[in-house]
């Protein structure tokens, strides 16, 4: 596999993720593998298809140019997760990786990304692969190319599941316990930040791995671990301020499982931005109401966020309880209420339909909705819970016989309380959402001008995050379809 250029394989990264609404995502992993592919000696190429006009072509003029031994390519979704508007992304994957194989007979083909942290051996086999990483892609992704390269067995590499002799072996990822240990991501080293800024999208930062929450639908104990593996505030700080001076980024999204948990660590985080004096932005979409101490909002506050979103998923106990998201409908008004008086702005995230939901509850949902909307919020609906690998969904629908025990789960398959109908449940949503321009039904994040006004929104240098101008948006995209 070695090329006679070097003593150590070429490697080229694809990153497979195509999806643009309702904005594109800045493939953070990719660059997390290049950096420390590259600081293990590896020569690394990055090849981002989300904005090549032909993937294919793209793909192929990679190869040609840069000859690799070895590629990997990211797989960031199974699919959008959304019953009422799905995208399955596998098949558009295992064409690239079609066109890969191909194009580079010789080279080693190897996959990675967050989709393969919550299906590994399904999707090993799905898309013909004898080799590929599932969880924390650095070391194994390192151990995985130089073991191919030496010609020994990946098969014993934490974190790399292998096919040999048609038997799959997948063995558990070994976090690192001291993330500050690893390179550097280097965004702006490997990816053209300015075409996801340009359509909408924003600088993803990392201040923590794993997760301590029990969410029953949630894939984020599959990917990167129970428990905290929380970054230096202060390396947190230079990443951003590396990316403010080299860059010219202005606007930041925290991507972790939750933002504010612990919340004395998230404090930290935004007084040593304070601390910089960098004219930022700052936004997530990862806010929990379990930890919203005035003490943390107030720097949030100092340090940039206008605006953040909170993944509440409903406004009735009994769904949340069901749900098994460690707080309570109380807790959630009295959140909306010190995250108001702090002066941020929310958008609310609801998932309707899990365990429990009626069309009680649902009006329970609504009615905490309005009130929001009518405060100057917004508010994010998606109908029906995707059910994945290794959830806690996954036991409670093959309890219920919605799913074979036996099944792979890499083709959509959704659950919906057998106290709804989806059809009554998405009038319903559409009837509300049909007075309310800032509430965005799911399906409306699909619709085909909603690039253009975030592109035009860009253009225009209008602040982000760009969802705070559903409304206009909205009205515009119903005015014409």
């Amino acid at each position: 596999m070695v090329s006679a250029r070097t003593s150590r394989p070429r490697v080229l990264l694809v990153s497979a993720n195509r999806e643009r609404q309702p904005f594109p995502v800045v493939p953070n992993g990719v660059a997390c593998v290049a950096s420390a592919l590259e600081a293990a000696g590896h020569a690394v190429r990055v090849e981002d298809l989300c904005f090549a006009r032909d993937p294919h072509l793209s793909a192929r003029r990679s190869v040609r140019e840069f000859q690799p031994d070895a590629i990997g390519i990211s797989v960031r979704n199974i699919d959008n997760s959304d019953l009422v508007a799905l995208r399955h992304y596998t098949p558009e994957a295992a064409d690239i990786l079609n066109t890969l194989r191909a194009a580079a007979p010789e080279a080693a083909i190897m996959a990675g990304g967050a989709a393969f942290g919550v299906a590994p051996e399904g999707l090993l086999n799905a898309l013909e692969l004898n080799h590929a990483v599932a969880g924390d892609g650095e070391r194994a992704t390192v151990a995985l190319v130089e073991a191919l390269a030496a010609g020994r067995t990946p098969a014993g590499i934490p974190g790399v599941v292998h096919r040999e002799n048609g038997t799959v072996t997948a063995i558990p990822p070994r976090g690192d316990a001291d993330i500050d240990a690893l390179p550097a991501a280097n965004l702006d080293r490997w990816l053209n930040l300015r075409s996801y800024e340009r359509h909408g999208g924003t600088v993803p930062i990392q201040t923590k791995r794993g997760c301590v929450f029990k969410c029953v639908y949630c894939t984020y104990l599959n990917v990167e671990g129970w428990g905290y593996r929380l970054r230096s505030p202060e390396l947190v700080a230079d990443e951003i301020e590396h990316l403010y001076q080299q860059a010219g980024t202005r606007h930041f999204e925290f991507v972790d499982s939750t933002f504010n948990a612990p919340p004395r660590h998230a404090a930290e985080i935004c007084e040593s931005i304070i601390r910089r004096k960098l004219r930022v932005q700052l936004d997530t979409t990862n806010f929990t109401p379990a930890n919203a101490p005035d003490y943390l909002l107030a720097a949030m506050r100092r340090a940039g966020f206008r605006w953040l979103g909170i993944t509440a998923e409903s406004a009735s106990d009994t769904v949340l309880q069901r749900l098994q998201k460690g707080f309570d409908a109380a807790r959630v008004r009295t959140v909306a209420e010190d995250v108001q008086r702090a002066g941020i702005g929310v958008l609310w995230v609801f998932l309707v339909g899990g365990p429990g939901e009626t069309t009680a509850t649902i009006e329970e949902t609504l009615k905490f909705a309005e009130w929001r909307l009518n405060r100057g919020d917004a508010v994010y609906v998606t109908v029906g819970v995707r059910v994945y690998p290794g959830t806690e969904m996954r036991r409670i629908a093959i309890q219920e016989g919605i799913i074979a025990s036996d099944d792979p789960l890499l083709v959509p398959t959704f659950y919906m309380s057998p106290h709804l109908r989806v059809e009554d449940t998405v009038q319903r949503l559409r009837q509300f959402a049909a007075v309310h321009p800032r509430f965005m039904f799911s399906a409306d994040s699909r619709s085909r001008l909603l690039p253009y006004l975030t592109g035009l929104a860009s253009l225009l240098r209008l602040p982000k995050p760009h969802w705070r101008y559903m409304g206009i948006f909205q009205r515009l995209a119903r005015a014409v379809a």
